[in-house]
């Protein structure tokens, strides 16, 4: 009879602890009379302190409410993790997107360009069409590479500009280009040469000193080339003088750009 009694006792609180647990479980949000009845129900307080810790909360943390839980039976281990639970930070905000990466906009690498990112918008330079001129003396010759108009149309105010190609440094140097002195041009020495009655030299291409460091940089998974000055840029005038697929010297491309 006893026997009996006490099973039917025992699914009884079974019952009940399922039912409390489901009902909990519906709700989500615990709150001080979720735990009162799970104290009730007979679960342990770890059993509490570890559903509290992995469920949203809505506990009523005030004096009186924590009066309340103390005179429902609750231990202070529970009482504290209430208190913990109810004072937490409210749920950061989710993460903003990731931005998209510099140079997201750049024209991809099978359309040959060069472009300024600015501001997070790329600006695609527009290659001016430069022309040789040569000169030569009895025993001297030069050429040079040479643009119409002493200033270039884009013009920015960045010392240090970022900007993306599909030449590498290489491929498209940037150049300090030079004013003409007594035309409305600017122009880049390309070769110069001397003669003499049994032999001379011939220098031909970019020159060193005209060039301009740039730090060094890998073809990204666009196949672009993130092109950067090492140093500042003094104001004047620059461009990407196109020499690939030329031997040496350009090709009378150029990616031209004022600094101001």
């Amino acid at each position: 009879m006893i026997g009996s009694r006490t099973l039917r006792l025992t699914l009884v609180l079974a019952a009940l602890t399922l039912f409390i647990a489901t009902s909990l479980t519906a709700q989500e949000v615990l709150t001080n009379q979720s735990i009162i009845s799970m104290k009730k129900a007979g679960l342990s307080d770890s059993i509490i302190i570890s559903k509290i810790k992995s469920s949203q909360t809505k506990f009523d943390v005030s004096t009186k409410g924590l009066i309340g839980l103390k005179n429902a039976g609750m231990s202070d281990q529970v009482i504290e993790a209430v208190v913990n639970a109810g004072s937490a930070a409210p749920a950061a905000a989710p993460a903003p997107a990731p931005a998209a990466p510099a140079g997201a906009a750049v024209a991809p690498a099978s359309r040959e360009s060069i472009v300024h990112l600015i501001a997070g918008k790329s600006v695609e330079l527009v290659p001016a069409n430069a022309s040789m001129e040569f000169s030569t003396g009895f025993f001297d010759s030069k050429s040079e590479l040479v643009l119409k108009g002493r200033k270039a149309t884009y013009r920015i105010a960045d010392k240090k500009p970022v900007f993306y190609s599909t030449w590498s440094a290489n491929d498209a140097p940037l150049v300090r280009l030079k004013p003409g002195s007594d035309h409305d041009d600017r122009n880049l020495k390309i070769s110069s040469g001397s003669f003499a009655p049994f032999g001379g030299s011939v220098k031909y291409g970019v020159r060193s000193e005209d060039k301009v460091d740039l730090e060094s940089a890998e073809r990204d998974s666009r196949g672009l080339y993130k092109l950067t000055p090492k140093e500042p840029l003094k104001p004047g005038e620059y461009g990407f003088v196109l020499t690939y697929g030329m031997a040496a010297g350009a090709s009378g491309r150029v990616y031209d750009f004022g600094v101001d």
